[in-house]
């Protein structure tokens, strides 16, 4: 019988790196810089100097070139780079993955995995488009109204309730869940704002079942996180986090490019 194919313990993050995150727009940076900003920190918490990432992998169309970041840094090679088009926020697990499989593969030592955005820039991330005909999956969903991803999944979702029972407390309790998360993390925006029942009932119907505080905030801030073999890891400055797996959902429209 043939090995199975699996990722599992051969690669490891081994520095991760992130920005001050800011509401949507109000970033004093631009997103390239704030990009940088990650990258670069993300080199020195796995004690490497950044000029050693020779590989790149993105998602969700972003915008930040590795030619331009290989330039930036005086990189002294670049042997992988990678995008990964579609499955919305879950393209940072699809991104991870190329990673692990560019660093397995041999192309690259390190690969930098990384995401930045800065809405006061570019304009609203996630925001319905703008064009006269809609084309790909958008075609079975704009025509009816459907332009937002909490318009689509509030379709889902109510299915879901619908065929076993949940009620709309199941909701409540993942939202406050969320914000008590974010009081033990001094990065989170919303750290130090506590969320209440009386404050989530209260709360604006966005779509039903969708009320203000279960639509997630398209931040601005970038995070980056550097993948490298397990032999490499062993013997770098930070305690190795092994890749075990990595999945993602999307729709059929779904690609990983060079980038």
């Amino acid at each position: 019988m043939t090995e199975q194919a699996t990722m599992r313990g051969k690669a490891a993050i081994v520095g991760i790196g992130e920005t001050t995150y800011y509401k949507r727009g109000q970033s004093p940076d631009p997103e390239f810089k704030l990009v940088l900003d990650a990258v670069q920190l993300a080199a020195e918490d796995a004690g490497i100097d950044v000029r050693e990432i020779d590989g790149f992998a993105a998602y969700a169309n972003d915008r930040n070139d590795p030619s331009r970041l290989m330039t930036a840094f005086g990189s002294k090679d670049m042997t992988f780079n990678n995008m990964v088009w579609g499955g919305g926020g879950g393209g940072g697990s699809a991104a991870v993955a190329n990673a692990v499989a560019a660093v397995l593969a041999g192309y690259s030592k390190y690969v930098v995995v990384y995401r930045g955005l800065a809405q006061g820039q570019f304009g609203r991330f996630g925001q319905g488009p703008q064009t006269a005909v809609a084309a790909g999956p958008g075609a079975f969903t704009a025509p009816y109204g459907l332009l937002s991803p909490a318009q689509s999944f509030a379709m889902r979702i109510r299915r879901f309730m619908h065929e076993h029972g949940a009620e709309q407390s199941a909701l409540r309790a993942i939202s406050m869940a969320t914000y008590r998360h974010a009081q033990s993390n001094p990065r989170a925006v919303m750290y130090g704002r506590e969320l209440t029942e009386e404050m989530y009932d209260n709360s604006r119907m966005i779509v039903e079942p969708f009320h203000l505080f279960d639509c997630c905030q398209e931040n601005d801030g970038a995070a980056a996180l550097i993948v490298t073999t397990a032999e490499r890891a062993k013997d770098m400055k930070q305690k190795p986090a092994w890749v075990m797996s990595a999945a993602q959902g999307s729709d059929y429209r779904q690609a990983a490019t060079a980038h």
